[in-house]
């Protein structure tokens, strides 16, 4: 008893330290910006500044689109659980909400849940009509919403989405296994950004808008960027 409400003092602190600084970053985000700009040495800072800019950019279009393709995932899996007659649609659907925020590992882990599900309630029949249209689902999400939805503004190798969700799982556990690919994201558009040579003299950081996510696209002549985050086969 006493450790369980130990266990719900501490989320329930965190949580609100979580607000507390969420409020903060959102009112003052331009201001805290430029006192961590203030570290960075004078004749690489604004380089630093669009780099910051854009790696924000990125996250922010990362964000949109995941929200988006998660909530079109749950949507669909939903109506076609409820056709097929599986029960507990609704927590199911959820699952699959939460899943997509983790690539490639919560499609397979949300996937494996639902068909258990069919399969201790409707036998094999079920099971295999939630596992195609869980396919149709994973497929749609791969070829058709992440393309049109991240465009070139977020791309990873597979490798840099898979290892950095395990790395964050074993450290973080499941809140780690959710930032692990935002943050690889952060990062990689922080660093391709640093290494363009014309950062920090044609660029303008006042132009980098880091609430719009096409701010964070390779600029022309550039050429292609790694591959995009990994869709279903």
């Amino acid at each position: 008893m006493l450790g369980a409400l130990g266990t719900a003092g501490e989320l329930a602190a965190e949580t609100l330290l979580m607000l507390f600084v969420l409020i903060f970053l959102i009112h003052d985000g331009a201001r805290i910006w430029r006192f961590v700009l203030g570290a960075v040495p004078r004749h690489v800072r604004r380089r630093a500044d669009v780099a910051g800019r854009r790696a924000f950019a990125s996250l922010v279009g990362y964000t949109r689109a995941t929200v988006v393709v998660a909530a079109v995932d749950a949507v669909t899996a939903a109506v076609g659980l409820w056709l097929i007659g599986v029960p507990l649609v609704v927590p199911l659907a959820t699952l699959i909400f939460f899943g997509a925020f983790v690539p490639t590992v919560g499609a397979v882990v949300t996937g494996i849940v639902a068909v258990l599900v069919a399969l201790a309630s409707g036998g094999w029949v079920d099971a295999l009509l939630v596992i195609g249209l869980l396919l149709i689902v994973q497929n749609v999400e791969g070829y058709i919403l992440q393309p049109l939805l991240l465009g070139r503004s977020v791309r990873l190798h597979p490798l840099a989405v898979v290892l950095p969700i395990s790395a964050g799982l074993i450290v973080g556990g499941v809140p780690g296994a959710l930032l692990a690919v935002p943050l690889v994201t952060l990062a990689d558009a922080g660093v391709r950004s640093l290494r363009r040579p014309g950062d920090g003299t044609l660029s303008d950081a006042g132009t980098v808008d880091p609430l719009d996510p096409r701010s964070a696209r390779p600029l022309r002549g550039e050429g292609p960027g790694p591959v995009a985050l990994p869709g279903p086969v």
